[in-house]
């Protein structure tokens, strides 16, 4: 039974962690979208990375993964 119970959480953690991938990889693609934009737009596209790396770092936090730094234009 507890192995099934590891198994479980493993499968939760890697999941976790592809999503984490996932967001981090969309916030940068966006970073590097705004720097081709007028400012009033570029400034959207970089909260809207910032708010996708908080939500990847609150999944790092909530699921035990390793914590990565946030992107300095973050901060």
């Amino acid at each position: 039974m507890d192995t099934a119970r590891h198994t479980t959480q493993d499968a939760t953690e890697a999941a976790a962690s592809r999503e984490v991938a996932g967001l981090r990889s969309r916030a940068t693609s966006l970073r590097h979208q705004a720097d081709a934009l007028d400012d009033v737009l570029a400034v959207t596209y970089r909260r809207r990375a910032s708010e996708l790396e908080m939500e990847a770092w609150i999944l790092e936090v909530q699921f035990g993964l390793t914590v990565t730094e946030a992107h300095p234009s973050a901060a």
